[in-house]
């Protein structure tokens, strides 16, 4: 049976153009307003809600906080056109980890990804995010502070010439290997197990693993930690900090703020004290989606 979704937005044409573009895959509702929209949950089961930010009366995140309350499997998503970072404070406030950005053009393949992943549940593997015919350009598993730097310096190398700064791209990678090793280890008694930048040997249930790929479009690398130490009112709450200019002598959360930055996509999927994956995205042509960066975090 296909997925059942709801989308809110009171602008006739955007509402029509994401209808029109998931309704072959899906079974799709519309509403052009949050009180629509609850009369609509009322009296049907959605997996999914994608609601703009601002319309008229009650706010998207209202609408969406109110329908997770209701409904705890309904998954929801915000959309706009709008700087997201001016709403990570109101989206934790409201328990909201996904924000969609409309792009120009409008990316549909994105949407489609997140959508899917959402609805499916299944969210990890760098596959679900990669365009059709993708390749595999390298991987890895890491067990030591050693094999760590070798693998740092071979996923730098082996990554195609793009637009951004390749110091900046050195330091993403660096940042997301480096948390996957230290940060999510835990001891049985909820502290960190090793100490940054410390030489280390991992146990197999520690290792990490990376993974690079390409499609048509961009660049895509995965770091996945067997722990799943991470949590999405965490991750929120470090960014939210460092947007805000509060978090700038924080010891924590510098690196996940830093890669959302320096990355044309950050995305982070949680299935909590299991496993955490951490997928950063560069585009191969410099400003191929003109807008705002979303916010993507999943978890189970």
């Amino acid at each position: 049976m296909k997925s059942r979704i709801l989308i809110v937005d009171d602008e006739p044409a955007i509402r029509a153009m994401l209808c029109d573009f998931l309704e072959s895959q899906f079974m799709i509702d519309s509403a052009s307003q949050a009180e629509e929209a609850l009369q609509l949950c009322s009296v049907n089961e959605y997996d999914l809600v994608i609601s703009d930010i601002n319309m008229p009366g009650m706010k998207g995140y209202e609408l969406l906080s109110i329908i997770k309350s209701q409904h705890a499997n309904t998954r929801t998503v915000l959309i706009t056109a709008y700087n997201v970072d001016e709403y990570i404070r109101l989206a934790r406030s409201h328990g909201i980890c996904n924000i969609f950005s409309k792009t120009s053009p409008f990316n549909f393949t994105e949407l489609l990804n997140l959508v899917n992943a959402l609805v499916s549940r299944d969210i990890f593997g760098l596959n679900k995010y990669m365009d059709t015919g993708y390749s595999t350009l390298g991987k890895w598993v890491i067990k030591s502070s050693d094999a760590a730097r070798e693998t740092r310096q071979a996923v730098v190398e082996i990554l195609p010439a793009l637009h951004r700064d390749a110091n900046e791209i050195k330091l993403v990678v660096d940042e997301i290997i480096t948390n996957a090793l230290y940060h999510a280890p835990h001891t049985p008694e909820g502290s960190r197990k090793y100490k940054s930048y410390q030489p280390i040997s991992l146990t197999d249930e520690e290792a990490v693993s990376v993974e690079v790929g390409i499609d048509k479009h961009k660049v895509a690398i995965s770091i996945m930690d067997r722990q799943g130490n991470l949590d999405k009112d965490r991750i929120l709450y470090l960014i939210d900090r460092h947007i805000n200019a509060e978090g700038i002598y924080d010891e924590s959360g510098r690196g996940i703020y830093m890669s959302r930055i320096f990355s044309d996509r950050m995305i982070v999927n949680i299935d909590p004290g299991k496993r955490t994956e951490v997928i950063i995205l560069f585009f191969l042509q410099a400003e191929k989606y003109k807008g705002f960066k979303p916010l993507y975090i999943n978890q189970l």
